[in-house]
């Protein structure tokens, strides 16, 4: 069982999930920069972000998943701070939903948005 973490660049280690620098395999995780800058600006609302975020999600591939699911912890890693609507909250929340059995939740109640 892996238990998934986030935190935000340059405060954590972990495996970077973002449009802007993500490498790898894990880019398969990062959010189309127009998601991103609309959500930023205001013209993307959270729900519409989830909307267009979710086929992103059901599209990585299973290496990808086996590949987060080799460690017992893992921290994903993204621009946003903790406490705000991001795109890795929305991994974690994916990966337990979709595999209860090999993922769990290890987020920190403190770094959960608000409206969530």
């Amino acid at each position: 069982m892996t238990k998934l973490m986030r935190a935000q660049i340059g405060r954590g280690v972990g495996i970077d999930t973002t449009v802007k620098s993500a490498q790898g395999i894990w880019r398969a995780f990062a959010p189309q920069y127009a998601m991103v800058m609309g959500h930023k600006a205001g013209t993307v609302s959270d729900a519409q972000y989830m909307a267009h975020y979710a086929p992103i999600l059901d599209r990585v591939p299973a290496v990808v998943w086996d590949t987060l699911a080799e460690r017992e912890t893992q921290c994903l890693l993204c621009y946003c701070r903790d406490g705000r609507f991001c795109h890795s909250h929305l991994i974690i929340e994916y990966a337990v939903q979709r595999w209860p059995d090999r993922f769990q939740d290890g987020r920190d109640p403190a770094q959960l948005p608000r409206c969530v």
